[in-house]
């Protein structure tokens, strides 16, 4: 892949309106480098995090992994990260969760396969794809640089991005790919059980660029007048922002809501083009 391509291909994905939250582990990287030396930047990445030591690794996962560089770690890495992502996003972007971890070129040779495994979470797929390496091929810094491109293009496919280069590869080196989409209904199945810590509906036609929100919580059945006069004079005092309203799901004081429940009660913010 030329700087060219590279830079190009990191300056659409600046230009789409994903934004994402990057944890990587063991390599790629160079990949944070063209990120951010891209003016948009900003317009990406809302956080990185490179969890290099074993216990920065188990802080984050909240566990000791089985194994730190696996497909099943950067699954793990790309949820939280998804979740993170849900957090700290503008209202109403689509989010990206990226998990990467290798298993590069060290210091003291490794008896193993070099391989790296990455993985992306949007809101309606996972993807999760691992590469092993030709041992011997290249040095670490060469080793990081081709999983660095494999990431950047990882991210600029799960932000739908066009782009047709391919990371520079041998043809040994063929990626094991896997993915899993899911529908509204799925996502709602994880919310209801802790997967995801929630689920954005944008309704609204407003496309401002603010970032602060003003969140009203309530079980809203039904959404009244009341309920819109109540954020709309929230708003107000607090100067401005984004304001939403927020379904508690899942409720200490009663049962949690089934999806039939869920989804009847948010046609009726759709109805008044509220966020929710």
């Amino acid at each position: 892949m030329t700087d060219t391509c590279r830079r190009a291909l990191v300056e659409t994905i600046h230009s789409s309106p994903t934004q994402a939250v990057i944890y990587l582990s063991g390599g790629a990287s160079q990949a944070l480098g063209w990120l951010m030396s891209v003016p948009g930047a900003s317009n990406t990445v809302l956080e990185s995090v490179v969890t290099y030591s074993r216990m920065s690794m188990i802080q984050l996962l909240g566990k000791v992994p089985a194994q730190a560089a696996s497909s099943e770690t950067a699954e793990e890495m790309a949820l939280l990260a998804y979740n993170r992502a849900l957090q700290l996003s503008k209202p109403g972007s689509p989010v990206l969760g990226v998990g990467f971890t290798g298993a590069l070129a060290s210091a003291q040779p490794k008896r193993g396969d070099h391989r790296f495994h990455v993985s992306t979470r949007t809101s309606d797929q996972f993807w999760t794809s691992m590469v092993t390496l030709t041992k011997g091929l290249r040095t670490r810094e060469q080793e990081d640089g081709v999983s660095s491109q494999y990431l950047i293009k990882a991210i600029a496919n799960a932000s739908k991005v066009p782009g047709t280069f391919v990371p520079d590869l041998t043809e040994s080196e063929v990626p094991d790919e896997y993915e899993k989409k899911f529908d509204e209904e799925e996502e709602l199945k994880q919310l209801l059980s802790g997967i995801i810590c929630f689920k954005v509906y944008p309704f609204s036609s407003d496309t401002s660029n603010v970032e602060r929100k003003i969140i009203l919580s309530g079980s809203f059945n039904p959404l009244h007048e009341g309920h819109l006069k109540l954020l709309e004079i929230a708003t107000s005092i607090c100067g401005g922002g984004y304001p939403c309203f927020e379904l508690s799901a899942v409720n200490a004081d009663k049962p949690p809501l089934e999806i039939p429940q869920i989804n009847d009660r948010v046609k009726q913010f759709e109805k008044v083009e509220t966020n929710l």
